[in-house]
Protein backbone atom coordinates (compact mmCIF):
# COMPACT_ATOMS: atom_id res chain seq x y z
CA UNK A 1 0.00 0.00 0.00
CA UNK A 2 2.77 2.30 0.88
CA UNK A 3 4.32 1.70 -2.83
CA UNK A 4 1.02 3.17 -4.23
CA UNK A 5 1.82 6.11 -2.17
CA UNK A 6 4.82 6.86 -2.92
CA UNK A 7 4.44 6.21 -6.63
CA UNK A 8 1.56 7.91 -6.97
CA UNK A 9 3.04 10.70 -5.44
CA UNK A 10 6.31 10.72 -7.81
CA UNK A 11 4.11 10.57 -10.84
CA UNK A 12 1.91 13.47 -9.29
CA UNK A 13 5.43 15.72 -8.64
CA UNK A 14 6.59 14.69 -12.01
CA UNK A 15 3.71 15.70 -14.06
CA UNK A 16 3.78 19.10 -12.62
CA UNK A 17 7.34 19.52 -13.40
CA UNK A 18 6.79 18.14 -16.79
CA UNK A 19 3.02 20.43 -17.17
CA UNK A 20 5.23 23.67 -16.24
CA UNK A 21 7.67 23.05 -18.96
CA UNK A 22 5.47 23.09 -21.31
CA UNK A 23 4.53 27.34 -20.85
CA UNK A 24 7.34 27.38 -23.71
CA UNK A 25 5.84 25.28 -26.34
CA UNK A 26 2.97 27.56 -29.05
CA UNK A 27 -0.34 26.44 -28.19
CA UNK A 28 -1.00 23.80 -30.83
CA UNK A 29 2.40 21.87 -29.67
CA UNK A 30 1.50 21.60 -26.03
CA UNK A 31 -2.20 20.60 -26.50
CA UNK A 32 -1.08 16.53 -26.38
CA UNK A 33 1.50 16.67 -24.35
CA UNK A 34 -0.56 18.78 -21.78
CA UNK A 35 -3.60 16.42 -22.23
CA UNK A 36 -1.59 13.33 -21.57
CA UNK A 37 0.02 14.81 -18.47
CA UNK A 38 -3.29 16.00 -16.88
CA UNK A 39 -4.83 12.80 -17.50
CA UNK A 40 -1.26 11.15 -15.60
CA UNK A 41 -2.24 13.92 -12.42
CA UNK A 42 -5.55 13.13 -12.22
CA UNK A 43 -4.88 8.92 -12.19
CA UNK A 44 -2.10 9.52 -9.88
CA UNK A 45 -4.76 11.51 -7.61
CA UNK A 46 -7.17 8.65 -7.86
CA UNK A 47 -4.66 6.02 -7.39
CA UNK A 48 -3.39 8.04 -4.01
CA UNK A 49 -6.80 8.29 -2.39
CA UNK A 50 -7.16 4.75 -2.95
CA UNK A 51 -3.85 4.23 -1.34
CA UNK A 52 -4.79 6.15 1.62
CA UNK A 53 -8.40 4.78 2.40
CA UNK A 54 -6.64 1.13 1.66
CA UNK A 55 -3.83 1.72 4.03
CA UNK A 56 -6.66 3.09 6.75
CA UNK A 57 -8.41 -0.09 6.19
CA UNK A 58 -5.72 -2.85 6.77
CA UNK A 59 -5.25 -5.44 9.39
CA UNK A 60 -1.74 -4.55 11.13
CA UNK A 61 -0.67 -8.27 11.13
CA UNK A 62 -0.61 -7.79 7.29
CA UNK A 63 3.54 -7.99 6.45
CA UNK A 64 5.00 -5.23 4.48
CA UNK A 65 7.96 -7.34 3.93
CA UNK A 66 8.40 -7.99 0.39
CA UNK A 67 9.74 -12.07 -0.09
CA UNK A 68 13.47 -12.26 -0.99
CA UNK A 69 12.63 -14.49 -3.97
CA UNK A 70 10.57 -11.22 -5.45
CA UNK A 71 13.25 -8.68 -5.10
CA UNK A 72 15.66 -11.48 -6.56
CA UNK A 73 13.29 -11.42 -9.74
CA UNK A 74 13.63 -8.01 -9.36
CA UNK A 75 17.06 -7.17 -9.63
CA UNK A 76 17.02 -10.15 -12.80
CA UNK A 77 14.97 -8.39 -14.57
CA UNK A 78 16.26 -4.72 -13.56
CA UNK A 79 19.86 -6.68 -15.29
CA UNK A 80 18.66 -7.74 -17.79
CA UNK A 81 16.96 -4.79 -18.97
CA UNK A 82 20.39 -3.21 -18.71
CA UNK A 83 22.21 -5.66 -20.85
CA UNK A 84 19.35 -5.96 -23.24
CA UNK A 85 20.23 -1.91 -24.30
CA UNK A 86 23.98 -2.92 -24.25
CA UNK A 87 23.29 -5.32 -26.64
CA UNK A 88 20.39 -4.10 -28.48
CA UNK A 89 22.95 -1.29 -29.47
CA UNK A 90 26.01 -3.24 -30.01
CA UNK A 91 25.26 -6.98 -31.26
CA UNK A 92 21.31 -7.85 -31.83
CA UNK A 93 19.46 -4.67 -33.24
CA UNK A 94 16.51 -3.60 -31.71
CA UNK A 95 14.56 -6.21 -33.33
CA UNK A 96 16.25 -9.48 -32.62
CA UNK A 97 17.03 -7.80 -29.49
CA UNK A 98 13.93 -6.85 -28.34
CA UNK A 99 12.49 -10.30 -29.06
CA UNK A 100 15.33 -12.83 -27.54
CA UNK A 101 15.65 -10.24 -24.20
CA UNK A 102 11.68 -10.42 -23.95
CA UNK A 103 10.97 -14.35 -24.44
CA UNK A 104 13.77 -14.70 -22.02
CA UNK A 105 12.41 -12.38 -19.16
CA UNK A 106 8.78 -13.83 -19.51
CA UNK A 107 10.65 -17.25 -19.72
CA UNK A 108 12.25 -16.88 -16.17
CA UNK A 109 9.63 -14.94 -14.66
CA UNK A 110 7.16 -17.47 -15.62
CA UNK A 111 9.03 -20.33 -13.89
CA UNK A 112 7.90 -23.88 -13.95
CA UNK A 113 4.34 -23.76 -14.77
CA UNK A 114 5.29 -22.36 -18.41
CA UNK A 115 3.58 -24.65 -20.32
CA UNK A 116 5.20 -25.70 -23.94
CA UNK A 117 1.87 -24.30 -25.84
CA UNK A 118 1.97 -21.23 -23.63
CA UNK A 119 5.44 -20.30 -24.72
CA UNK A 120 5.04 -20.99 -28.24
CA UNK A 121 2.20 -17.98 -27.95
CA UNK A 122 3.66 -15.96 -26.25
CA UNK A 123 7.04 -15.91 -28.30
CA UNK A 124 4.31 -15.93 -31.67
CA UNK A 125 2.36 -12.73 -30.42
CA UNK A 126 5.26 -10.82 -28.49
CA UNK A 127 7.41 -11.52 -31.66
CA UNK A 128 4.52 -9.90 -33.98
CA UNK A 129 4.12 -6.96 -31.63
CA UNK A 130 7.85 -6.20 -31.91
CA UNK A 131 7.95 -6.58 -36.03
CA UNK A 132 5.08 -4.38 -35.70
CA UNK A 133 6.72 -1.67 -34.04
CA UNK A 134 9.84 -1.79 -35.60
CA UNK A 135 7.84 -1.43 -39.19
CA UNK A 136 5.93 1.08 -38.08
CA UNK A 137 8.65 2.86 -35.85
CA UNK A 138 11.85 2.25 -38.58
CA UNK A 139 9.88 1.78 -41.91
CA UNK A 140 6.74 4.22 -41.69
CA UNK A 141 8.10 6.76 -39.45
CA UNK A 142 12.11 6.68 -40.20
CA UNK A 143 13.29 6.47 -36.80
CA UNK A 144 16.56 5.97 -36.19
CA UNK A 145 16.42 2.02 -34.15
CA UNK A 146 19.26 0.24 -33.00
CA UNK A 147 21.13 -1.89 -35.81
CA UNK A 148 23.74 -3.95 -34.11
CA UNK A 149 25.91 -6.48 -36.08
CA UNK A 150 22.62 -8.12 -37.51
Amino acid sequence: MMVDVATATVILILSVVLFNQTRNYNYLSAVFPRFVLGLLMILSIVLLIRAILLFRKRERAESSFIPLKDLFYVALTIVLSLLWIYVMDWVLGFLLGSIVFGIVIFAILAGRSLKLREFLLFSLGYSGIVFIFWYSLGKLLRVPLPRGLF
